[in-house]
């Protein structure tokens, strides 16, 4: 069942790609945040780091559930 899900298309691409790729920006959007509070005169409340973390966290553990389902 959760091979038909994480192997379903979406715009002519596996969910388990676009999972992936939405995993990407939001990790490197926390890392930005860090880089901006630290580097520049940008400042961003430091708990848009830790949302953004466990956002990027959340969409791995899917990410991986789905990308595994299909050996299993």
């Amino acid at each position: 069942m959760l091979k038909d899900i994480a192997y379903s298309l979406v715009l002519g691409k596996p969910l388990v790609l676009w999972l992936g790729l939405a995993t990407a920006v939001v990790a490197a959007a926390a890392v930005t945040v860090v880089l901006l509070n630290n580097y520049t005169q940008v400042r961003v409340p430091i708990v848009w780091h830790n949302r953004l973390a466990a956002v990027a966290v959340v969409l791995a553990l899917i990410h991986i559930a789905l990308a595994i389902s299909a050996y299993i």
